[in-house]
């Protein structure tokens, strides 16, 4: 999956690896997949390395998304004004077991590309519309043809349907015993690895909580739950009352959990994905859980979670965590109209939590996260010259508060350019729309729908 050697040269290159920082004009060489190295005026190593001029942009490393269902890939603008119960009823009640698994691949393909767009090389798939084993292979199939980095997260429903959520509660699917032994043997296969997506005490029972973590530590997977849901308190105590907390375990949104409760995650060693569109936009919480996590060292990072009401970047996700997170820490001298002399968190927080911390919440950070020689080859490049992003300070501060899709000009993976001069590269970018247009015409063939 290697491209040919590259080098892009003469960017401000924004490393994210302390030990080297930016590099106001620097080049970065990748060699076999693996950067090799990061610093001025570089030489290629070999010939017919394919040179990038990258003056006028701002190189980084590609982006990590931290949480996000990515079957949902075709579903885009279906669920805006909702809560998470309208959410609840219109794509997991109502569309979800209406997929095939062509839809799934379709769907899954669609939105891995989304992110590859977005200069996201890095997904957490939470994969929770399984209700056949061809389904999960068809998701695993589009995940590895769409050619990003991801953590397959196998979740339900299996062949049990809603009966997965609630009560009874029958076990997670078995058949993610014969998924890993078929693709993961060897624990990765390619770019992708493999987890579980677990309901939780959120959704099921007690008991059922066990045997899905039990499942999971007898495969040695990694774990993700959702957790701190307004409507859904105390998930954190329950599973610390299980005996189930531990560095294995990723909670996405926490939004509304205790201080006790966060002191168990820190205490754990587990991690938290910050949702911060969904989280506010379908009322999760009043505020994402980013100061929280920081104050107490915990392992975080950005996502976008469902793209069914929300946006496919990780820019806009940087912007509104920053901003409520401000509002939360100034709430109360706002409140007693008191002028506040400093505010706490810049942008560069913002892409770090995009980036090298977001990598730390999946245990990637060895590999992905920040341009240093020896990780894989992951990069974005940014085209700062439109008016919207030619700043006059720090461009990390134009870039998180102006960026969007758009905005990226390159992305590589492993070494392999898969978009370029704005737009996706390879056959599957074609093939993948018309995939995803006839998943949409079947859908709504389905549900009685018209085409708006």
């Amino acid at each position: 999956m290697h491209g040919h050697d590259l080098l892009i040269s003469g960017g401000h290159v924004v490393t994210l690896d302390p030990g080297i920082g930016d590099l106001p004009q620097g080049d970065v060489l990748i060699r076999d997949g693996i950067i090799t190295a990061v610093g001025p005026a570089l030489a290629p190593q070999v010939p017919g390395t394919r040179v990038v001029d990258a003056r006028g942009r701002l190189v980084i490393p590609g982006l990590v998304d931290t949480h996000r269902h990515l079957w949902q890939g075709a579903l885009g603008g279906h669920t805006g004004q909702v809560s998470l119960t309208g959410y609840s009823g219109a794509v997991i009640a109502d569309l979800a077991p209406r997929y095939t698994p062509e839809d799934l691949y379709a769907g899954t393909l669609w939105g891995a590309l989304q992110a590859l767009n977005a200069g996201i090389t890095t997904v957490a798939d939470w994969a929770h519309n399984l209700s056949t084993p061809e389904h999960a292979d068809a998701n695993v199939r589009a995940l590895h043809d769409s050619g990003i980095r991801a953590v397959f997260l196998y979740g339900g429903p299996g062949p049990d349907g809603l009966g997965f959520f609630g009560a009874p509660a029958p076990r997670h699917p078995a058949d993610a015993r014969r998924l890993q032994a078929e693709h993961f043997p060897r624990g990765i296969n390619g770019r992708l690895r493999m987890g579980l997506a677990l309901r939780g005490p959120s959704f099921t029972t007690p008991e059922a909580t066990r045997d899905d973590f039990a499942f999971a530590r007898d495969l040695g997977l990694p774990i993700s739950v959702h957790v701190g849901m307004a409507g859904f308190p105390g998930a954190v105590v329950a599973l610390d009352k299980l005996g189930l907390l531990g560095p294995d375990v990723n909670h996405a949104h926490a939004a509304q959990l205790s201080d006790r409760e966060f002191g168990l995650i820190a205490d754990s060693g587990g991690s938290i994905s910050l949702s911060p569109s969904v989280d506010m936009l379908m009322a999760l919480g009043t505020y994402p859980a980013t100061g929280h996590a920081l104050a107490r060292g915990i392992p975080a990072g950005l996502s976008v979670d469902t793209t069914t009401g929300s946006g496919t970047d990780l820019f806009t996700e940087m912007r509104l965590a920053l901003a409520a997170e401000r509002s939360r820490a100034n709430a109360s001298a706002v409140s007693r109209n008191e002028a506040v002399e400093s505010v706490e968190l810049n942008q560069r927080d913002m892409l770090r939590l995009a980036t090298l911390d977001a990598a730390r919440v999946w245990h990637l950070e060895d590999e992905v996260g920040s341009l240093t020689p020896g990780k894989r080859a992951d990069v974005a490049v940014v085209d700062m010259r439109p008016p919207h992003l030619d700043g006059f300070g720090d461009p990390v501060t134009t870039l998180v508060m102006g960026a969007g899709t758009a905005d990226i000009e390159m992305v590589v993976v492993g070494g392999q350019v898969v978009k370029a001069d704005g737009m996706l590269t390879g056959a599957i970018a074609g093939r993948a729309r018309e995939l995803m247009h006839e998943s949409r015409a079947n859908l709504r063939d389905r549900t009685g729908r018209k085409a708006s």
